[in-house]
Order: structure tokens, then C-alpha cells, then sequence
């Protein structure tokens, strides 16, 4: 395949697309995490900052070169519609050294405090590791969680989120329902939420089990990001005090909004207004 470039841009991703979402919906976020001294990662510091987010939280290592991941669009016809679909990405990722990840950690100890709940995106990158998530416990806040790793590391959190694909590898049983309930109750975590696509979301708990219906399922265009709105309205609502059928209901109107478009997107408080509509 030979693709002519038309144009290029840089997105901060990974845990700064829930942090983005949070700040797009009026609330303050910070992030925590490591980045390189080198280009990328003065990309990455000047996308934070166009997108609002505190930066406070950044570890900047010499040894360290900042996680990209290059995703190369075709323009095209996708479902009837004009648009772009993406064709390949290139992940250029390298292991986190220990000193890094336990100046993640003193980093969650210093920020913490000043914030209502610490969210944990676990991209498998090394920085949630045991220290940090040592150091979010002891902070004392409401602690919600998306797993992309191993879940039994996440024992007894507030949330902890999973798409369809990584609960049944978790489970390893296509009973999401018993399996997930299982485990729920062995992690002695408050509400387990497995995202379903195009089904929408299931939502255990310790009162019942609830199914909310994806919003505008048939016009989704792009579903990267929408599993970082989910957790990001999931952990705004709760925190602000609604019950959890209402928060997912909200996370699943916010994710029908960003696989509406492209790439790492956010949803606005009118956009989310005028899907609940």
C-alpha cells in the first residue's frame, strides 16, 4: 500500500485521554507518568497544556524515551461515510526502569491529597506498578481503575472497568455475568463495569447487576479512546454523588459521542446534554 501524506498531527494519549475528558466535562485533572527527555515528550508536555491538564504530575528521565504510537490513516469510503480509517500503528514503547516507576509513586504521594479520586489507566507500561498503587491506597481516595493487565492486582478498588475481550481472559469463561460476579466479590472490588460495545455495559455491584444500552450504537465511526470517556464520566459522576446506574448511563451517553470522531477525542457537557436527548 502507498499512502501520499497529506498531514500530520500529535495527540497526548493513554492516561491523558481520560485526564482530557475530565477537563473537557469542567472538572481539573493531573497526570501522572514519564516521559522521555527528547522531542516526543515536548510534545506530549505542549498537547497537556493546549488540553488544560496539570502537569505537575510529569516525570522527566534522562534514560527514558517517550512512548509514541504512530497511527496511519487512509482516506476513504467506510460505511457509506467519507472519512478516514486507520490502516497501521507503530508503537514505539520501551520498559520502564524501577527508578522511574517509584518517582510515579512519590509522585501520587505529593499529588494526590489535592484531588477527589486518583484514576489508574494500566496500559501495561510499567508505571502502575506495586509502589504506585501502594501510594494511591494510602492516599485514601476513591480509587477507580482501567485494566488493560493483570486484575488481581486492583484488590479492592471502587471501579475497575474492562472491555468485553479482557474479561473474558480475567474470567476465562464466557459467563460475564457469574464469572464477573465472582470476581468482583474475590477482588472485594465495589463495582466491576465490562464494556460491551455496540451492547453497551455491564455493571456489577454489591446491590444487582445492571445492563445499560449502548447509546447511538450504529454511528460509530472510530472506537479508540471511548473506553478512557467511559472511565473518565464513570469516575466524574461518582464522585460527584450519583448512583451508579446513573453514572454508567452517562458513560455510555459520553462514549456514543466520541466514536462519533476521530482518533483520541473528548465529549463536551452540550455534546453529552444532546445525546441523553
Amino acid at each position: 500500500m502507498v499512502l501520499e501524506l497529506q498531514e500530520q498531527e500529535d495527540r497526548a494519549g493513554s492516561a491523558a485521554s481520560p485526564a482530557a475528558n475530565i477537563v473537557a466535562l469542567g472538572s481539573e485533572a493531573s497526570v501522572v507518568g514519564v516521559l522521555g527527555c527528547d522531542e516526543a515528550g515536548e510534545r506530549v508536555e505542549s498537547s497537556l497544556a493546549r488540553l488544560g491538564i496539570d502537569r505537575q504530575g510529569l516525570v522527566r528521565w534522562p534514560a527514558a524515551s517517550t512512548a509514541t504510537k504512530t497511527r496511519i490513516l487512509a482516506q476513504g469510503f467506510t460505511g457509506g461515510l467519507h472519512g478516514r480509517q486507520q490502516v497501521l500503528r507503530l508503537d514505539r514503547v520501551s520498559a520502564l526502569v524501577g527508578e522511574a516507576a517509584q518517582a510515579c509513586a512519590h509522585t501520587v504521594e505529593r499529588l494526590a491529597s489535592r484531588f477527589d479520586a486518583v484514576l489508574l489507566s494500566d496500559y501495561r507500561a510499567g508505571v502502575i506498578g506495586a509502589a504506585t498503587l501502594e501510594a494511591a491506597r494510602a492516599s485514601g481516595r476513591p480509587l477507580f481503575v482501567d485494566s488493560q493487565g493483570d486484575v488481581g492486582r486492583f484488590r479492592g478498588v471502587d471501579v475497575l472497568k474492562l472491555n468485553q475481550a479482557e474479561a473474558h481472559a480475567a474470567l476465562a469463561s464466557n459467563d460475564l455475568i457469574g464469572g464477573g460476579e465472582a470476581l468482583r466479590r474475590e477482588l472485594s472490588v465495589r463495582h466491576l463495569v465490562i464494556t460491551l460495545g455496540a451492547e453497551g455495559m455491564l455493571v456489577l455491584g454489591d446491590d444487582e447487576t445492571l445492563r445499560v444500552p449502548a447509546v447511538r450504537a450504529t454511528e460509530v465511526f472510530d472506537v479508540t479512546g471511548a473506553g478512557d470517556t467511559v472511565i473518565a464520566v464513570l469516575t466524574l459522576a461518582l464522585v460527584a454523588g450519583l448512583p451508579i446506574k446513573r453514572a454508567a448511563e452517562l458513560a455510555s451517553a459520553a462514549a456514543s459521542v466520541v466514536v462519533r470522531k476521530l482518533g483520541v477525542a473528548t465529549v463536551s457537557p452540550e455534546e453529552l446534554v444532546s445525546a441523553l436527548t
